[in-house]
């Protein structure tokens, strides 16, 4: 099979098809897309070597499973099950994890890849395949709300208005939240208040304005510092933002405000694709361009594009 490998470079090369090891079933990719932690792998984040991506929907076709023929998406932690994390619920952190396309797992920018079963979750048919495969990316969005616990009340700053931080704020939006979503690009606040939601340039937001949350998806060390000027003392600053280059923010102002910083990466998938399913969230507007994966190297030079948001590959045609 053909797959994308990151090896210093990008290369589309053939591999062999995975086999699947226990309790593992074989799938085959029809649509994934790029992410920003894609990008930053190729600028030497993690430093992973091997087949990218992370976000797809495929169909199994493993002989006498009960999944066979069914279009799914997949979790990307590979969990061992045993170790005291496992244990304790928190399997998306196993101390011997693999993530696929991102840490020792082979990625999904290929014809097939293996999976564990228990990290795939069955597409309703409603959702159309390049919807269906922002299940991920609306998963981590969704699961900010679920660790806040916070009343829709407090005032909300998103900075950052791309992939990420649109389905961050239709999260925000559809639970009522008093957010607003900045960023520094003017086409993208424009392009975010024509799906009806709350944004403004980053040169409107006054030095003193501040809430109560700040969430970070600027994809960018610096947004850190930013979303720190902007939150009220024992506020909350929701980290979103994985990059090559990592930030080196003022520890004397969190320890001084008394600032609660919160990590936030994987998320639920179910409800996720309970909000795809019901067309609470329509993430469709954000597609900014389809690549056949034989085109998957200009799909790339597509999503460094800043203004583009998701790139899907259709690994269809």
């Amino acid at each position: 099979m053909q797959a994308l490998i990151f090896e210093n470079e990008l290369l589309l090369k053939d591999v062999p098809v995975p086999e699947p090891a226990a309790g593992e079933v074989l799938v085959k990719i029809l649509y994934s897309s790029i992410c920003n932690t894609d990008l930053e792998i190729i600028k030497g984040y993690m430093g992973f070597r091997g087949v990218l991506g992370h976000e797809f929907v495929g169909r199994v076709i493993t002989e006498s499973h009960p999944l066979r023929g069914k279009t799914v998406v997949g979790e990307i932690n590979c969990s061992c099950g045993k170790c005291y994390l496992c244990l304790s619920s928190r399997r998306t952190h196993c101390t011997n994890r693999l993530v696929t396309g991102i840490d020792g797992h082979q990625g999904v920018f290929a014809g097939f890849i293996s999976l564990p079963a228990e990290n795939l979750h069955i597409v309703p048919d409603s959702i159309p395949g390049p919807v269906a495969v922002f299940t991920e990316p609306l998963a981590a969005a969704v699961e900010i709300f679920e660790q806040l616990h916070m009343k829709p009340s407090k005032p909300v700053f998103i900075f950052g208005a791309g992939k990420l931080g649109m389905l961050v704020s239709m999260v925000a939006r559809l639970q009522g939240f008093d957010y607003t979503t900045f960023d520094l690009i003017p086409e993208k606040t424009v392009f975010a208040r024509s799906l009806g939601l709350n944004a403004k340039s980053l040169k409107e937001l006054l030095p003193g304005e501040k809430a109560e949350v700040c969430i970070d998806c600027t994809g960018n060390a610096e947004g850190i510092k930013l979303a720190l000027k902007h939150l009220w003392p024992r506020g909350t600053l929701v980290l979103k933002t994985t990059v090559a280059d990592t930030a080196k923010p003022d520890l004397n102002s969190i320890v001084i405000n008394e600032f609660t910083i919160l990590g936030s990466r994987c998320g639920l998938f179910k409800p996720a694709l309970n909000l795809l399913e019901r067309n609470l969230v329509d993430p469709s507007p954000l597609i900014s361009g389809e690549f056949a994966f034989t085109d998957i190297l200009k799909a790339f030079e597509s999503a460094k594009n800043p203004l583009n948001h998701k790139i899907i590959i259709n690994h269809q045609l």
